[in-house]
């Protein structure tokens, strides 16, 4: 499987990935931090053919039992070939489920298409905030106790 953890010269094709696909402003610092932080499982899905090539990330934060997916993506013109799942699937691969681990994430109400991607792999929405994003949109909330 062609997923590895990130390095830092991967960053620009993750920016580019963001950019992309324009659903988070996060910069080069947030993710260096992200590589950096202890609790951080940063991972990236890379091109069978040239494996430099960044095809999708994900940033999972790791702490026992309550986890959390803070960021997913796979660049638009890879989509609905099983890259988003297979990340998913390798971050929650470092939770312990049997034990009562969870994973939790927050996406914009109107996302439709992030949420049921969620939705499709097992994700319950349990909670919403009102006002969360900084242009007014609810975040609604999901979680996961099994895959």
């Amino acid at each position: 499987m062609p997923i590895r953890k990130m390095l830092e010269s991967d960053i620009p094709q993750v920016l580019a990935i963001q950019e992309e696909l324009q659903f988070q402003a996060w910069n080069e610092q947030q993710f260096l931090a992200e590589i950096n932080a202890s609790y951080a499982h940063c991972i990236v899905y890379t091109d069978d053919v040239d494996s430099a090539k960044i095809l999708g990330y994900a940033i999972f934060h790791i702490m026992g039992p309550d986890s959390e997916l803070l960021s997913i993506a796979v660049r638009e013109n890879q989509g609905r070939k099983g890259y988003g799942k297979q990340l998913l699937l390798a971050g929650l691969s470092k939770l312990n489920f049997d034990a009562g681990d969870i994973c939790f994430l927050e996406v914009r109400e109107h996302n439709a298409k992030a949420r049921a991607f969620y939705e499709k792999n097992g994700w319950v929405e349990f909670a919403s905030r009102a006002h969360y994003y900084a242009d007014g949109e609810n975040a609604i909330l999901y979680k996961v106790s099994h895959v």
